[in-house]
């Protein structure tokens, strides 16, 4: 199904509210580029303390202590 919306200032749409309940959207969208178009998908927001949480180690697998020949940049840390 195909509906028309027009395209607010801020490059801002509007979905159809059944199809925003339909896939549980609520506060944060995932946005997908596709060669098809955008894919819209539920995201749920998370608290530093969730983020905090799930963090891995840095002295766990795949971290960087003991591995002087990789290279850290601002990518690499989180402060």
């Amino acid at each position: 199904m195909t509906k028309l919306t027009p395209v607010h200032p801020g490059n801002r749409i509007e979905l159809p509210p059944e199809w925003a309940a339909e896939i549980g959207l609520a506060q944060y969208a995932a946005l997908e580029k596709t060669k098809e178009g955008i894919l819209v998908h539920p995201c749920s927001g998370a608290t530093w303390d969730e983020v905090f949480a799930q963090r891995l180690q840095a002295n766990e697998a795949g971290g960087m202590l003991g591995k002087p020949d990789q290279e850290l940049n601002g990518d690499d840390v989180l402060l």
